[in-house]
This record gives C-alpha cells, sequence and structure tokens, in this order.
C-alpha cells in the first residue's frame, strides 16, 4: 500500500520500510554502511544498543532494546530531501503478543465512503495559479 501510495501520489511514509513483513530484507540492498555506536541509558528508560546506518539516500540513527532487541527510537535523515528535515519515530510498551479480534480494524464509514483520485503533485502543472513576482528594492550603496 505504501508503495502504491508513493507511486501513484507521490506520497512518501518515513519509517514505511520498517512495518514491512521482514524489515531487513527491506533496506537491505540499499544498506552502504552500518556500525555499532554503544550503549545508551537515555530512551525509555531502558538499555539500548545504538547503530547507525546509511545508504545512498539515507542516514539513520537505531536505539535498539539491549535485552528483547526491539526498535526504542529511530532517527533518519533522507539526503536528498531539499529541506534536510530529520524524522524520528520512537516505539514503547511493546505487547507482542496480543491479539485482536478480527475486525478490530474494519469501518463502515471507510467501506461506504466515496472514492478520491489522487494523481501525483511532482507530474501534474498547477494550473489556475501564476507565480507572483516580489518586488525587491535594490540595496543601497555608499
Amino acid at each position: 500500500m505504501l508503495a502504491e501510495a508513493h507511486r501513484l501520489a507521490a506520497i512518501s511514509f518515513p519509517f514505511g520500510d520498517l512495518i514491512a513483513p521482514d524489515p531487513f530484507k527491506a533496506l537491505e540492498p540499499r544498506l552502504k554502511v552500518a556500525f555499532y555506536i554503544g550503549q545508551s541509558h537515555v530512551i525509555g528508560g531502558t538499555t539500548t544498543d545504538m547503530v547507525a546506518l546509511g545508504s545512498d539516500t539515507a542516514f539513520a540513527q537505531v536505539w535498539i532494546g539491549a535485552d528483547d532487541h526491539l526498535p526504542r527510537m529511530i532517527r533518519v535523515m533522507y539526503l536528498d530531501d531539499p529541506l534536510a528535515l530529520r524524522f524520528q519515530v520512537e516505539y514503547s510498551n511493546w505487547e507482542l503478543d496480543r491479539s485482536f479480534p478480527a475486525d478490530a480494524f474494519e469501518s463502515a464509514k471507510a467501506v461506504s465512503a466515496p472514492h478520491i483520485p489522487f494523481n501525483r503533485p511532482d507530474l501534474q502543472p498547477m494550473t489556475g495559479q501564476k507565480p507572483t513576482a516580489k518586488k525587491v528594492k535594490p540595496a543601497k550603496t555608499k
């Protein structure tokens, strides 16, 4: 679903690879460098192992629980992002053995909602808008 959202509408979800059935398999082909930084005691009151990961498009720092080996926090910077934004997610209160009823994620409203087509904003020229030229006064010289 996430790949289709990106393909069809240029919608990106940071950390989308991490909810794949096999996150390592999703990340490994692009991985260029990975190294162990050391231990930390600042995330969620637990001891974590810190790892750095890098590819041609992103750099990430990952905090993994030293005892349970579950991700606790991840920071990512996408190298091709013109705004150089940094994304962060923190995980806590893991409940791995919890079960849910089959209809827990169903919604009658969603099933009956009208379909809204999306177009990729990066492939469509904007219509009805013209760029506004801002008048700039020349700098005074002495």
